[in-house]
């Protein structure tokens, strides 16, 4: 599986188009301060550099985004020059329900758009929840759950040639930063909501898995359902030190563990989690666990980074990226993400390790250039080709030297696109797209020309591969030396 990535908010536009009605992050972009009007890097215009994108109304919300919700086709024509086989993308919830009524215009744009993908030789990858709630709902409320099972259930029905499916994506970053930081929609600011958010998630994760065990499965026994969580890799400042590597591993609990132990490991939160938060942790119930115990049939990772972690003096932990005044690798545009290439290969040789999952996809990784003037340098991103270079020369270590079962990889993104908090300010995409321009006219960058290249070389080597462990396995190869 050699795939790209993209999520309906990030990229369709068409926010009011179709029958669609508004999602959380429609709320959060346009209405007040309070709800998250001015927490988009940039909104306010005040920095000089975004200010050429002032006069546009799309540039600090997703309304119109890259307009996918009009240029699928012509992305589907990339994808296919670039000789990817999977495009992974999700479904707007909002766009095909509106509460309990189904919108039938919405539907219809999912059922062209996986069919247009089928006819070209680029295999569907469903994400049911990329970040879009319907404004109706709310991830604290138990009632959620009902409505996902009701959205799960109508998306299996609908798009029967789907051969994958996510029912969430990085369930940690949802929760924690639109029920706890707040920066996020809905923008809540709490101590705890966000147990309350993953609860439900893992909830409904269950219940979407036993909908397709139930229903589909037997008739579809090719198709898989999984979920995609995130996780940094966690390095202690001072391997030597008994605290820092314990905090290290609390640290990777209380990011992907707290998902990941419940659906691949014991039905139950890990103990680190339970007594970090105590008595605001959520219980599950027997049946709840058994429910979402094994609920998955592969572990969909994203990852980006690595960081260093130091145990403090209250028994906390503080995330580093200097030892002895050196950066762990040079930094991207985000903040929060420098390439350490060497934190994928122990990350997925740890997940492999601790959960043991059938098979492992990744399903999310990549690294960010900030917009700039420089249209030409954007385009040339010889940065993100040696990004991609390094990592996946340590997938490929870990699959080799740790027999990781990794399955497939999809880099993050096809194209520039909004980067929710960060808006336009960031770009990922393998496809430089130009926001000034109505049209949102594609450039395809360096970057994707040399996963275009690479995809159909590592293919055939592939191939030969089997070829050659089959002659083996049938005694006809003889080796002179």
């Amino acid at each position: 599986m050699w795939g790209t990535a993209t999520a309906a908010y990030q990229v369709e536009g068409g926010w009011n188009e179709g029958g669609r009605v508004p999602s959380h992050w429609d709320t959060f972009t346009h209405t007040s301060a309070a709800k998250g009007l001015r927490k988009i890097r940039n909104d306010d215009n005040v920095r000089g550099r975004k200010q050429r994108h002032a006069a546009l109304p799309c540039c600090f919300q997703g309304d119109v985004a890259c307009d996918f919700y009009h240029k699928y086709k012509d992305d589907i024509k990339l994808m296919k020059d670039l000789n990817f086989t999977h495009f992974r993308y999700s479904i707007s919830w909002p766009r095909v329900m509106n509460g309990t009524e189904i919108n039938e215009e919405g539907i219809q744009f999912y059922r062209n758009l996986t069919a247009l993908l089928i006819e070209n030789g680029i295999e569907p990858v469903v994400t049911l929840y990329h970040w879009d709630l319907p404004d109706i709902y709310d991830w604290r409320n138990e009632t959620v759950m009902e409505a996902f099972g009701e959205f799960a259930n109508l998306m299996f029905d609908e798009l029967q040639g789907v051969k994958f499916w996510i029912t969430f994506n990085e369930p940690y970053i949802f929760c924690k930063f639109g029920y706890h930081l707040g920066n996020h929609a809905p923008g809540v600011k709490s101590a705890a909501d966000h147990l309350k958010c993953g609860h439900n998630v893992l909830k409904s994760h269950a219940k979407a898995y036993s909908i397709w065990k139930e229903l589909y499965e037997k008739e579809r026994p090719d198709a898989m359902v999984g979920i995609t969580l995130n996780s940094e890799w966690y390095v202690p400042f001072d391997g030597n030190d008994p605290d820092d590597l314990d905090a290290a591993r609390a640290l990777t609990d209380l990011q992907v563990g707290w998902f990941a132990d419940p659906i691949y490991g014991t039905g139950d939160y890990p103990e680190s989690l339970k007594a970090h938060y105590g008595d605001d942790m959520p219980l599950f119930t027997e049946k709840e666990k058994a429910a979402v115990k094994g609920s998955a049939d592969f572990f969909g990772l994203n990852h980006y980074t690595t960081r260093y972690v130091k145990a403090t003096a209250e028994g906390g932990y503080r995330k580093m990226t200097m030892r002895r005044s050196v950066p762990i690798g040079p930094q991207a545009a985000s903040s929060w993400l420098y390439i350490v290439p060497w934190g994928f290969s122990r990350l997925l040789k740890y997940v492999n390790q601790r959960w043991k999952p059938k098979s492992i996809i990744v399903t999310e990784n990549g690294m960010s250039d900030e917009d700039s003037n420089d249209t030409a340098s954007l385009i040339d991103d010889q940065n993100r080709v040696w990004y991609y270079q390094e990592y996946l020369k340590e997938m490929a270590k870990a699959m080799l030297e740790g027999s990781v079962p990794v399955a497939g990889y999809f880099a993050w993104s096809l194209m520039d696109n909004f980067e929710w908090a960060e808006g336009f300010d960031e770009r990922f995409g393998l496809t430089y797209v130009d926001f000034n321009d109505p049209e949102r006219p594609r450039t395809a960058k360096r970057s994707a020309k040399y996963l275009g290249a690479l995809i159909p070389s590592v293919e055939a080597q592939i191939g030969a591969c089997q070829s050659l462990d089959n002659l083996t396995a049938n005694g006809q190869l003889r080796i002179r030396l």
